[in-house]
Parts: structure tokens; sequence; C-alpha cells
């Protein structure tokens, strides 16, 4: 460069260097223009936030600097720091309360249930329902698998002679099945759809011998109804099923209890809510629309509750095991002789006859007294009130006011 050039470039940068230095020095040292004194630098405040931090986003502060990264030499970049894992406490344990049904010292009388998964619930109910009483114990025996299906009468007999051991004193056997029997039915190598004639009259067979091994053992049976599901068609198919229940259990001698009409709305169809046995809406079924919530299981012993208790009051059977073997050498005179005599005839009583039709009253006949005079007629005044209520009541002129009533506004005499 040569050195005219380059006087000519300090002559043009030395009055800008000259006027801004004056500024910068009495910003940085605090002089204020036209101020007599320095200014103090105020201390940033205690509340500041830290560098890089703003409300609301995370600002990235700007790097030094740097030689290599002014010619563009790329820096590596600084080692990542691995996170530092903490590990997390386990949870405490929680502490699973398990509630035990008591056992009752020595019950009288027990009820046993029979059934698939619907007859789990018909037992909680019942259990519930008979939970103050010491006298009944309600026994539980129902299998996934417990329908007439699975097991046909051989089955049922094994199944009750293991529930009803020697010396158990049971009264009544409660039985809820079906809900997994809508499923083809196998017999002599063939088989037949669900709800056809040959698979009913199958069903019908096999719930015969259920009813003939409870009562070879002179045990009355309840059985209780399927309820409705959700779905329309196996509603449909429930139905055809309670026809074949209840035409076999009552043709047996057992007693059918019906629960359709406690699941089902006005319309007779499927209800997941209704009232429970306090009168209060519930949920009755689960989520599924197949089973029960504990309203609705209190629900199906409420039906049955009548039929139960009516058998456990009559006393028959009395306790298996307990009954004196009869004997074989008892003459039948000696029997008609024990039992009781028949009442003596009675004469009939003669009633007196009624007329077909009774005496005809017209509907406009005024009420007549004994005396001759219309009940229904107006009083007549007569005597020393009538002017008075003639007068108030006909011309509205009012009585003369008495002293000391409320209606008398005389000034009381000075």
């Amino acid at each position: 460069m040569r050195p005219r050039s380059l006087l000519r470039v300090l002559l043009t940068g030395l009055p800008l260097i000259v006027g801004s230095g004056p500024s910068a020095y009495a910003q940085y040292y605090g002089y204020a223009p036209n101020a007599p004194y320095p200014q103090q630098r105020r201390p940033p405040p205690r509340n500041a936030y830290p560098p890089g931090y703003y409300p609301g986003k995370l600002v990235q502060p700007a790097p030094g600097f740097s030689l290599r990264r002014l010619f563009g030499v790329q820096e590596a970049p600084p080692p990542m720091t691995p996170p530092v894992v903490r590990p997390r406490r386990a949870p405490a344990p929680r502490s699973t309360v398990v509630r035990q049904e008591k056992p009752k010292a020595d019950p009288t009388t027990q009820v046993i249930v029979f059934g698939d998964a619907l007859a789990e619930f018909a037992g909680q109910g019942l259990g519930e329902l008979f939970s103050d009483s010491e006298d009944v114990a309600v026994i539980r025996k129902a299998k996934a698998d417990g329908g007439l299906v699975e097991m046909d009468g051989a089955d049922w007999t094994k199944a009750i002679d293991e529930a009803l051991g020697p010396g158990k004193k049971t009264n009544v056997a409660v039985i809820m099945l079906g809900t997994q029997d809508r499923q083809s039915l196998k017999q002599d190598a063939a088989s037949y759809e669900p709800l056809t004639d040959k698979w009913r009259e199958i069903y019908r067979g096999r719930v015969d011998a259920a009813m003939r091994a409870f009562n070879e053992r002179g045990l009355p049976v309840v059985w209780i109804g399927l309820p409705p599901a959700r779905n329309a068609k196996t509603s449909e198919d429930f139905l055809a099923m309670n026809e074949i229940y209840r035409e076999s259990v009552q043709r047996n001698g057992g007693t059918y209890v019906d629960v359709w009409p406690g699941f089902v709305d006005e319309e007779n169809r499927y209800a997941m809510t209704g009232p429970d046995v306090d009168g209060q809406p519930a949920k009755l079924r689960t989520n599924d629309g197949a089973f029960f919530t504990k309203a609705g299981s209190r629900k199906i012993a409420h039906f049955a509750d009548t039929e139960i208790k009516r058998l456990i009051e009559s006393g028959q059977p009395a306790a298996i095991g307990s009954a004196p073997p009869a004997d074989a050498g008892t003459a039948p005179d000696s029997l008609e002789a024990a039992l009781p005599a028949l009442p003596d005839d009675v004469a009939p009583v003669s009633l007196p006859t009624k007329p077909l039709i009774g005496p005809v009253l017209p509907l406009n006949q005024p009420v007549v007294a004994p005396g001759g005079t219309l009940v229904t007629g107006a009083p007549k005044l007569n005597g020393d009130h009538a002017y008075s209520l003639r007068r108030a009541l006909r011309n509205g002129i009012a009585p003369a006011s008495r002293p000391g009533r409320a209606d008398d506004f005389r000034w009381p005499p000075s």
C-alpha cells in the first residue's frame, strides 16, 4: 500500500475513533450526558433468570470467540454425558384383604348349589341372603363346565354322590345351568345341532336323569331358569331351554323359579340396569351381558328365596342319613292303623239364596232422612239469629261490634 493511501485511511478513521471513545468510556464507567457525578451501576435483581433461560423457552447461549471457527475449521462436538439412571424404589406391596366367610358352627340345614358359572352367582346371592341365619349354610358346588351337554346322567349321579356324602345335613338342592349348553350334543356317535327336535329330546332326558338322581335321595330341587342375554338370538334360545327345564322339573316333582321378569325392561328386552331387592336402581348385569353383579346375584336369590324357605320350613325331607330305616316286616294294616282317623261327616249348612238381580235404584233420586225431610235441603233461618244472619249474608251489612273484640275500633273513654 502506498504511504499516501495509508495516510488517507488514517485521517478518515481518526475522527470516528476520537468521537466514539468518550461515549464508550462513559457507558462503561456509568457517566451519563450532562450528569454532575458518575452513576452507580445497579446490581442485577435477585430473581433474575439464569443465563440462557427465559420464561417459556430455553435459549442456547452464543458460543465465544474461536480462531478455528473463524477460519472454518469444524470443532469436534463435546462428549455426551450419559444420563444418570437412578434406580426406582419398588412400590410397597399392597396388603390384600381376603374376606373369608365365617363357617357356621352347627347348621341344621344345608343348601347345596349345583350348576355352571351362573350357579356361582346364585350361590353368592344365597350366601348373603342366609348370612344372618346360623341354622342355614349355603354350599357352592358349581363348576364352569357343569352343564348338561358336558355331563350326562352318570356324571350328575357321581357329582351328587360326592356332594351328598353320608351323614350330611342337606335339605335343599338349588340348580342353575345352561349358559354353555347352546352347542352340539353328541350321542351314539352322532352329533345334533342345538335346539333341534332330537337335541331337545336328548336334553330333556338329561334333565330328567338329573332330577331322578335327586329324587332317589329324597332331596327337593329348586331349579332356577336362565336369565335374558344381550344377544337377541341367545335370549330366544334361552327361552326355549327354560321351557324344557320347566316341563321336566315340574313333571318330576321339583320347583321351577322363573327369573326372567327381573332382568328385562317394559318391552321384555334385556336390561343391564334395574331395581335391586330394595327397589333402588342398580347395575344388575356385567359388561359382557352374560353374568351378574353383586346386586344381580342378590336379586336371583330373592326370586328363589320364597321357595327355599318354604321347603326348609316344611321339613321335607329330613336330613339325609338321619331317617330311620323302614322295617321290611311292617304290615300294611299296621301302617293304616297308625294313620289318624278321618273327621266325621259334617252336616251341610244351608245358606240364604241371594237374588240374581238386586233392587233398581234411580241415580237422580234425592236422599231422604227417616223422618221424611230432605238431607240436602237448605237450612231454614229461625229464631233471634235469623235477622242478623240475613242482614250480614244477604245484604252485606256487618254486625255491630262488641266491646273488647278485634273489630271494636272505638277509643276508650278518657
